[in-house]
Parts: C-alpha cells; sequence; structure tokens
C-alpha cells in the first residue's frame, strides 16, 4: 500500500514511518514544510493523489495551553482534521485518523467503550471531539483511532522526563489518582497498519494497551528501585482538568489487541530510553 503520514516529524508521526518502511509500504512523510493545511481542501487533494491511506498524526496537544488558545487548539484538531478527511474522500484514500481519551469525562468506573457518548472536560478533549465530528462529517471512509497515555523514542515523553530526573537525583512526585493505558506508539503505528488493511474496518476504534495503570505505577516501572512519593492530584494545580479514570476499552475481534501496559513497557523500554546500542 502506498501511505501519506501528515505530520511526520512528531512523536507518532515518525513512529509510523518508521513501521510503514519496515514493513516494506510505500510512505511519503508532508508536514507544515510541504503541506499547508490552510489551503483549499482541493489543493490539498492534489497532494495526496495516488495514496491508498492517509495517516493523520497533525496534533495541538498543549492540554493546559489550550484552555487559552482555544481557537488554535480547535483549527489544528478540529478544522485540519476535517480538511484533510474531505480530501482524502476526494482521491479515494482511506483516512486515518489519531483522537485521544480526553474526549470522555473521566467519571467512568468501566472501560469506554467505542460506542460510549463523549463528554470532554476541557478545551483539549473539546478540539478532539471536534475532529472525530468533521472526519465522520467528511464522508471519507475514515477510522478514529482514540488512543491515550502515548510514550515513544522520538521526542519527549513521561518516561524519558522521568528518567531524566531521576539520573540526576531529583525528587519524584506522581499522581496515583489518575487511571488510564501507557502506550507505545511502535503499538499503536502497528495496528493503525492492521487496520488499514481490512477491507472494512470499523469507524472508532480504541488502540491502547491491555489493562489499566495509574501515573504512579507506570513511573514505577519506568525508574524501578528509585523513590517515588504518591501524591493526589490535587496536588497539582493544572489550567485543565485531566481525567481520573480514561481507561478504554480495547477488545476487537478484528485484530489482536495490544498487550499489557507492563509488558508491552519492558519491550520498549531499551528504544524509547535510547539504551538500545
Amino acid at each position: 500500500m502506498r501511505f501519506a503520514v501528515i505530520g511526520n516529524r512528531g512523536m507518532f508521526g515518525s513512529e509510523m514511518m518508521l513501521v510503514l518502511a519496515d514493513r516494506g509500504h510505500e510512505v511519503l512523510g508532508l508536514n507544515r514544510e510541504t503541506l499547508n493545511l490552510d489551503d483549499s481542501i482541493e489543493a490539498i487533494a492534489r497532494h495526496l493523489e495516488n495514496f491508498d491511506a492517509v495517516v493523520n498524526a497533525v496534533a495541538y496537544t498543549a492540554v493546559d495551553k489550550a484552555e487559552s488558545e482555544i481557537e488554535l487548539a480547535n483549527l489544528v484538531n478540529g478544522d485540519y482534521a476535517g480538511k484533510l478527511a474531505r480530501a482524502s474522500k476526494i482521491v479515494g484514500a482511506k483516512f486515518l485518523h489519531l483522537s485521544t481519551d480526553y474526549v470522555f469525562d473521566g467519571n467512568s468506573e468501566i472501560p469506554y467503550a467505542t460506542d460510549a457518548i463523549p463528554n470532554p472536560q476541557g478545551a483539549y478533549g473539546r478540539s478532539k471531539l471536534l475532529g472525530e465530528k468533521l472526519v465522520e462529517e467528511s464522508g471519507s471512509n475514515y477510522t478514529i483511532f482514540r488512543t491515550a497515555w502515548l510514550y515513544g523514542a522520538h521526542g519527549r515523553c513521561f518516561p524519558k522526563v522521568l528518567h531524566e530526573k531521576a539520573s540526576q537525583g531529583e525528587l519524584l512526585r506522581v499522581v496515583n489518582d489518575q487511571f488510564g493505558q501507557p502506550t507505545w506508539t511502535k503499538d499503536l503505528a502497528e495496528q493503525i497498519l492492521s487496520y488499514a488493511q481490512l477491507n472494512i474496518a470499523p469507524a472508532i476504534v480504541h488502540s491502547v494497551s491491555s489493562g489499566k495503570a495509574s501515573w504512579f505505577d507506570f513511573a514505577s516501572e519506568v525508574v524501578g528501585d528509585y523513590p517515588i512519593e504518591p501524591v493526589s492530584s490535587g496536588e497539582f494545580v493544572t489550567a485543565a482538568k485531566r481525567p481520573t479514570y480514561s481507561v478504554l476499552d480495547n477488545s476487537s475481534h478484528l485484530v489482536t489487541p495490544i498487550g499489557d501496559w507492563k509488558e508491552r513497557w519492558l519491550v520498549a523500554k531499551g528504544d524509547v530510553l535510547g539504551l538500545l546500542k
């Protein structure tokens, strides 16, 4: 298959490029230097001609800043997603779009199913939900992949920051009352590829690791015996509210769900922290 990856330099986009190339697919990366998403849909479509699938890895991810940059978050996470989906329809390409657990309110006590009603609590979540709605309205052959707690070898992420602080002997204080699923970008990329190769794929997929963890649980796996102080969310004042429970139901009868978060971290650790030669 021929893939276009929009936003190919970010943490996920970089990984998607590598996975596609490694699996023998033809892939082209596009970014703000080679594709202007402020252009018309027709102009964007001309960049996407002759591709079988378009992966949208463009995202505004500054959760707290989104509270004061609502228009920018909506533009990047909402309008751009809709335009790319409509451009993909014009050229007949599958549209594979990334969304987030933040579209939910975090008040559930059981994992959110793909058909659970979204109820975002902040500007970032609302901008991502806007993107989902515009993709759904585009008429394209789309699949929305909701993911969460992403980490990977490319760019900054929670394990890297934590590992750096521990190596410098800093005090680590990590919240123990927010629950989700740490997910490796490589696992996400491989699952997106699996769905892309299906003749018929679902409209929404929850593409996260299995199981659940608190940030404290995840931190403990990252730094091992290094001391960490568990704290409540109330001790960290942030502009945007974080979901207390954003565990997603990742069950599927079409592809094998990503494995347990702890097992996957053990596989990913060397790559993510740069320990592999």
